[in-house]
């Protein structure tokens, strides 16, 4: 890595390594005990700069990411499918918060993917940052999927997610799946983002603690209220007009 804030990410990988081991999401094994017709996919890192809406340096982010274009279907992996949420969601709910001046809270799930668990046995190369001569003896069993490039992590994801969300009595939208309701609650999720609409703050603070004292052991933090939303935002400049 040759740019200027280089050792900004090399920290993140160090960070990024640590929690995937410290949480169990691979078992490290020596190549001779992987099954006969067993094949390793290629791990990767995915480098990223988060900004604040106002385009102000947020953090560096550093993901581990297994190579999904390296797996067979019906071999390590059967299902891919995730929905994405429809932006008109996104735009009607922000207005009508606006509107009627309700509470929210937006929440990022931190190592989302690897929070659900794999269905098949995933075998993967050890990531650059470790002993060059452990990699060439040792490789990664998944216990957990990783982000973005491996293909079952998001539909994996998704199906924890929902189930999670109605064991809390949430109802899934007919018209969006990523949208989620109850009385007094609204629900929208985007990946490992959430947007929550509530009629009080209490409403709000309630889901939230159950999502975080749950038997999930959902890991998270808490971006305080919602002003924007994936480039999208809305501003009341008026009682009568919006923005």
């Amino acid at each position: 890595m040759i740019q200027e804030d280089a050792k900004d990410f090399i920290q993140d990988m160090l960070k990024e390594i640590g929690d995937h081991k410290s949480r169990g999401h691979w078992t490290m094994i020596q190549r001779g005990d992987m099954p006969i017709n067993a094949k390793t996919i290629l791990s990767i890192w995915s480098f990223k700069r988060k900004r604040h809406p106002d385009g102000r340096l947020n953090k560096h982010k550093a993901r581990i990411c297994a190579h999904g274009g390296m797996q067979k279907w019906g071999v390590d992996y059967w299902e891919t499918y995730s929905p994405v949420v429809n932006w008109i969601s996104v735009r009607a709910l922000l207005t009508i918060s606006k509107i009627h001046n309700l509470p929210t809270k937006s929440i990022d799930f931190f190592l989302a993917f690897p929070q659900a668990e794999l269905d098949m046995d995933v075998f993967m190369e050890i990531p650059a940052g470790f002993s060059s001569d452990l990699r060439k003896t040792h490789v990664l069993k998944l216990n957990k999927s990783l982000y973005v490039k491996s293909k079952q992590a998001s539909s994996n994801w998704y199906k924890h997610l929902t189930t999670a969300l109605k064991r809390r009595l949430l109802s899934q939208s007919n018209n969006d799946n990523y949208i989620f309701f109850k009385e007094g609650l609204i629900v929208l999720v985007y990946v490992d983002d959430c947007i929550i609409i509530g009629k009080t703050n209490s409403d709000i603070r309630k889901f939230v603690d159950s999502l975080k004292s749950g038997e999930e052991n959902f890991d998270f933090t808490e971006e305080g209220s919602l002003e924007q939303y994936l480039g999208v935002g809305i501003k009341k400049i008026s009682s009568n007009s919006l923005k």
